[in-house]
């Protein structure tokens, strides 16, 4: 399996001009793998794995297949599809990481920040990451995606992605907790469904992470979630995560431990 983080930085990103991000586009083209632009830019890549679910009375039952999260280029190679079982997403190779919005480099006008969007989506990168600890990253979301409805044909509309993470607080992972919380991303994005939810957890001897899957994926059954995912887990977790069933498409993880001022 595998999974990279690619980080560039620099300063408020969001009002810098187009063009001074477009060339990473034949840099980052050549790579199997999608890379987010943040400005601190991570990568989304697709995992594989070999694992054989473990069919436990507890377990969802899943098919061996669903168990190898794969990508898939199509033909136009500016998108990836990940995807895992029956869940898949296409998404662009390159995506707009949403981490400078947070507000940590500075003051970040709003107006600004939804027209340089809209000028990465007319461009062709219509995939968006971002995270509900980022500040104002999801209305700023819920934002752009109503001006997309206005101001833009339905066929845009349905390339837009919007990707999300959520940091769950320390508490226990129960229906209603995990429930309020996607709830809460997708009033501020404005959306009735999450294109993906990338979950994130800070303490691997708390068990609790599965009881929160197991809920995200009940939600994705609901059809408040198309995907599920994970940011930052590592080898031993996502493969107990696989073996319980759990169809994670993507885990965006950090890979470089250096910053690179562009």
């Amino acid at each position: 399996m595998t999974a990279m983080h690619c980080h560039f930085t620099g300063r408020n990103f969001i009002s810098k001009s187009l063009s001074t991000f477009l060339p990473l586009l034949s840099i980052v083209q050549t790579q199997a793998m999608a890379v987010t632009i943040h400005n601190a830019l991570p990568s989304l890549n697709a995992l594989k794995s070999k694992s054989i679910i473990r069919n436990r009375p507890e377990s969802r039952r899943v098919s061996a297949n669903s168990v190898r999260c794969c990508q898939v280029a199509t033909s136009d190679k500016q998108s990836i599809t990940v995807s895992n079982g029956n869940d898949s997403l296409e998404i662009c190779r390159v995506l707009n990481g949403m981490w400078q919005t947070s507000g940590g480099w500075g003051r970040i006008d709003r107006d600004d920040a939804v027209d340089a969007m809209l000028r990465y989506a007319d461009a062709g990168l219509t995939t968006f990451d971002m995270a509900d600890h980022y500040g104002p990253a999801e209305d700023l979301y819920g934002i752009f995606i109503n001006r997309v409805r206005r101001e833009r044909p339905p066929e845009f509309l349905d390339k837009v992605r919007g990707l999300t993470k959520w940091v769950p607080p320390p508490v226990k992972m129960t229906s209603s907790i995990v429930r309020e919380s996607i709830d809460v991303s997708r009033r501020r994005m404005d959306v009735p469904c999450l294109d993906m939810l990338q979950f994130h957890w800070w303490d691997y001897s708390n068990p609790g992470y599965l009881d929160a899957l197991n809920h995200l994926t009940d939600l994705k059954e609901e059809g408040k979630i198309k995907t599920v995912a994970l940011t930052n887990f590592d080898t031993e977790r996502l493969r107990i995560i696989l073996e319980n069933g759990i169809p994670v498409v993507s885990n965006q993880v950090w890979h470089s431990n250096g910053w690179f001022v562009i």
